[in-house]
């Protein structure tokens, strides 16, 4: 085994694999392993060294590559089954608006202008704008008659669809396979979309595919799925997208998308009416309308119903079920219909009390309730549901409750299925919301967490045996940990190996982005074993199920994860492939520090008592001071609930932290060590200002420390920090027209005299700190996000991140030199000396790679390959932790902050 393990280590230096690496590689990866299957450790498929295989072949990084590709087009067979199973589950029921139990009779009714208006948009690209939104409010209808629209175009469902019956005229047909691929986008993540979308692109025979994505608005983050991926792929022309959402969303896309308001200009009155019948008579047979005695009792009843409905096909639905339900038909005395609940959830309640009576009703609630809060599509029985609806409650629950549910209110409890598992959801996503309804969410996915948790076999040694779990612990325990503001049990978890091969991989990381690690406790191997899941999770997305154990085994020994490596079963025999040795540098994967609510807007960072230290604010108002060595916080809290905090400055002085922030009408002075930590607040700005302008910086003038806070009111705002005193304020020149929104400012010596460098629209104002007077420093277009003094210059440069996409070095003497165009809006910039380099370190908005660090000594030099960074990067610091550690600390639009090792750097 030594000889062959001294072989391979000679063929692998003998390839040249370590001379000439792009920067960001780190140094050559060894691996030896046996077997032929898929291996993609150590970084992306360009990144591998040198891996050996049984027969002593090299397997390079040529060979990978292809079996990536056979990978993809498995990725894309799960893709394309994943959209099939959801169009017989999602799309098809709703397009049928079966009023009947069995669920499979078309009543489809009505919504003839909006068909139509469809189908022509379908039709006729050259007259219409590259996207149509189908809009409404809840229960208006929208994915039934998108729905119906994707069974009309698809050649193998199309014969399913009794148009005669539904009422499809000619000019309402679709034209057979108009439609390039359907999305039901409800809990997806935006790069899932993103993926089908490329896959309908990849397989389209058209030049323009036509994508239909529905439920946008129930989709893990729909603002940035809006944002930031379909306003892009409308854009840029390549893709036509049929979208259905709600009608505040729907106004994000006006300008890029025509409408199709079904609440407004496609309301349908009479196809309402006409439903309203329809469910009157056939929602069950013992309906009293079905021998009502009075002639036209049924059109009656039906004209009111749609009026109290008018414009919710699902308020319809729903008043007409509860009529239906009662034992007689309503007595139509004047203005009968004005006693009819109006919301989904007041005619749950209605209906349940009324043919429950009120003790009973609660009982019906009290099972519904988990369903409303289940992830993915319901929740199983398998002696899941009732006693989480006890635990819940507060009260005993048992089978013997769901069966009664089941029985005399199921329409309320729509079966579905789940990995070939039935679970149960509520019938609509309106009433799921109105279930939800309740004091404290997080109370409830805490009871979620604790009950599948206790539901899970233990093993005689006492240790829960993750492997006999249900497949909804599997799938789901991690996303109610992360909803449920986190949980100890998460410790445990990854420190399991049976868990984290059983794990779906997207959910756990998002549980990993929002966990902190206990400050009271040695948590080394908790932090390794998260690091280690963090890398074999890329690689499960890479690989077939059956390569995990070996992929786990691979990245365990990686990060030197002991504990849970002494846990894992040894790679099963059946394993196409497994490690014998391994010698490789872990990946660069980033652990989340914390997690605000807000988008993380300023982030500063200091040492003080010989510790690393980072402040962190965000735009709901929270504050967070973190001991970045010590990895627990030192202040936590909030300065003005839903307020934006858009200024931030520290600095270390007579033995003190002072900590400055800034919002559109305050700015506040905080000693971060101190007994009673506010020193002191005041006004500024303009008294009704929504602004996001403000700046703060602290500076040294005539020896004196002071706190300056620009905003765009025109005035020079200054604080006596250690008397904690306001002083006369100064005007600034051009009333500081310059500044616009999330400002940036950093203080220099220029001349003699102190400076403030702050965001202008074409670059930076210099102004002066002793007078209030400002001037351009650089121009060019673009506003400046991101500011830093470049070390070692005089005059002092600037490194400065623009929202147009690039980054400049800027001089005071010079026009400034644009050094990188960069893949996104920079959101920010920082800069870093190590040795005789100087690095820069820019965070991009959403974009593949939203984190890269470059040289500016040494062009060339690059590396934006972080791994696992999934949003925008809003802040960047570098900072230096004990023993010279290098660490950089990126806050991200989704309210993280997480923290990465600074990357090798080759001599």
């Amino acid at each position: 085994m030594r000889e062959r393990l001294r072989w391979g280590l000679r063929r692998g230096r003998g390839l040249g694999w370590g001379r000439g690496l792009p920067w960001g590689r780190s140094r050559p990866h060894t691996l030896i392993a046996e077997g032929t299957g898929s291996i993609v450790a150590g970084g992306d498929i360009g990144h591998a060294t040198v891996y050996i295989g049984t027969g002593g072949e090299n397997i390079t990084a040529q060979d990978l590559r292809a079996r990536a590709g056979h990978e993809r087009i498995e990725r894309e067979r799960a893709l394309a089954e994943r959209q099939r199973e959801a169009f017989a589950r999602h799309f098809l029921p709703k397009a049928r608006a079966s009023v009947r139990t069995d669920g499979v009779t078309w009543d489809f009714t009505g919504r003839r202008e909006a068909l139509r208006r469809i189908v022509t948009w379908l039709t006729d690209p050259a007259d219409n704008h590259r996207g149509l939104v189908v809009s409404g409010g809840p229960g208006s209808g929208k994915t039934a008659v998108l729905g119906l629209i994707a069974s009309l175009a698809d050649p193998r469902h199309h014969a399913h669809v009794p148009i005669d019956r539904v009422g499809v005229r000619e000019e309402a047909l679709p034209p057979p396979n108009s439609l390039t691929t359907v999305i039901h986008a409800a809990g997806l993540k935006a790069e899932t979309i993103v993926d089908a979308v490329a896959h309908a692109a990849r397989r389209s025979t058209t030049s323009t595919p036509v994508v239909l994505i529905d439920a946008v608005d129930e989709t893990d983050e729909p603002e940035l799925l809006i944002d930031e991926v379909l306003k892009h792929l409308l854009l840029d022309g390549s893709v036509r997208l049929l979208l259905g959402m709600r009608t505040e969303l729907a106004t994000r896309l006006h300008d890029l998308c025509d409408m199709v308001d079904l609440d407004g200009d496609f309301a349908d009155p009479d196809g309402l009416r006409r439903h309203v019948e329809h469910v009157l008579l056939q929602a069950t047979e013992d309906s009293p309308f079905r021998r009502a005695p009075a002639a036209g009792t049924v059109s009656r009843v039906a004209e009111g119903v749609a009026r109290v409905a008018e414009p919710s096909f699902l308020v319809g639905r729903l008043l007409a079920r509860m009529l239906a339900a009662r034992a007689e038909p309503p007595d139509l005395h004047p203005g009968w219909e004005t006693e009819l609940p109006r919301l989904p959830g007041e005619i749950l309640e209605r209906d349940l009390t009324e043919r429950l009576g009120r003790e009973h009703a609660e009982r019906a609630l009290d099972l519904l309730r988990p369903l409303a809060f289940a992830e993915g599509n319901g929740l199983p029985d398998e002696d899941i549901w009732a006693g989480l609806a006890g635990r819940m409650a507060g009260r005993h629950y048992d089978y013997a409750d769901v069966l009664w549910l089941r029985e005399h209110v199921g329409s309320y409890a729509v079966r579905s299925t789940d990995q070939g598992h039935t679970v149960y959801q509520p019938h609509h996503l309106s009433l799921a919301e109105h279930l939800r309804a309740v004091p404290d969410p997080q109370a409830v996915h805490r009871c979620f967490v604790d009950h599948l948790v206790d539901h899970t076999p233990v093993r005689a040694d006492g240790t829960r045996d993750w492997r006999r779990a249900s497949f909804y612990t599997h799938a789901y325990l991690a996303t109610h940990i992360a909803k449920a503001g986190g949980h100890p049990v998460l410790d445990e978890l990854m420190l399991d190996p049976a868990y984290l091969l059983g794990a779906i991989p997207h959910r756990l990381l998002g549980a990993l982005d929002g966990h902190r690690l206990p400050a009271d406790r040695n948590v080394s191997e908790v932090r390794s074993a998260i690091n280690a899941y963090r890398q074999a999770a890329a690689d499960f997305r890479r690989a077939e199920p059956e390569l995990r154990p070996a992929a786990l085994d691979l990245a365990v020994r990686t990060h030197g994860a002991r504990t849970l490596e002494a846990r894992m079963a040894p790679v099963p025999a059946a394993s196409p492939w497994k490690a014998r040795w391994v010698d490789m540098h872990p990946r660069r994967s980033g652990y989340t520090l914390t997690k605000l609510s807000g988008e993380v807007t300023r982030m500063s960072a200091f040492r003080y008592g010989g510790e690393q230290y980072l402040a962190v604010v965000s735009d709901a108002g929270e504050i967070e001071v973190w001991n970045v060595d010590a990895d627990r916080p030192v202040i936590s809290g909030t300065i003005a609930k839903g307020k934006h905090i858009t200024g931030l400055d520290t600095v270390v002085a007579n033995g003190h932290v002072y900590l400055a922030t800034s919002s559109a009408t305050r700015v506040q002075l905080w000693d971060v060590f101190g007994g009673d930590r506010a020193l002191g607040g005041w006004p500024v700005g303009h008294a009704a200002s929504d602004s996001e302008t403000s700046a703060v910086a602290f500076a040294e003038v005539g020896g004196e420390l002071r706190l300056f806070c620009m905003t765009d009111e025109g005035l020079l705002h200054r604080i006596d920090v250690l008397g904690a005193t306001r002083l006369p304020s100064l005007p600034m020149n051009s009333a500081c027209d310059f500044m616009r929104s999330n400002a940036t400012a950093v203080v220099s010596t220029v001349g003699g005299r102190p400076r403030a460098v702050v965001s202008a629209w074409n670059g930076v104002q210099l102004i002066d700190l002793e007078t209030g007077r400002g001037e351009d420093c650089s121009g060019g277009s673009g506003y400046a996000r991101g500011i830093q003094v470049i070390p070692r210059t005089d005059p002092p440069q600037f490194l400065v991140g623009k929202d147009n996409h690039t980054i400049h070095r800027v001089h005071l003497d010079r026009a400034p030199q644009e050094l990188r165009t960069s893949p996104e809006s920079v959101r920010d910039v920082d800069v870093w000396t190590r040795g005789s380099d100087i690095f820069a370190i820019a965070g991009y908005d959403y974009c593949d790679r939203p984190l890269e660090v470059f040289s500016l000594t040494r062009p060339g030099l690059s590396v934006s390959d972080f791994h696992d960074v999934r949003s925008a990067v809003s802040q960047v610091r570098v900072m230096e932790l004990r023993h010279g550690h290098l660490v950089i600390a990126a806050g991200q639009r989704s309210g993280a902050v997480r923290i990465w090792d600074f990357p090798e750097v080759p001599e």
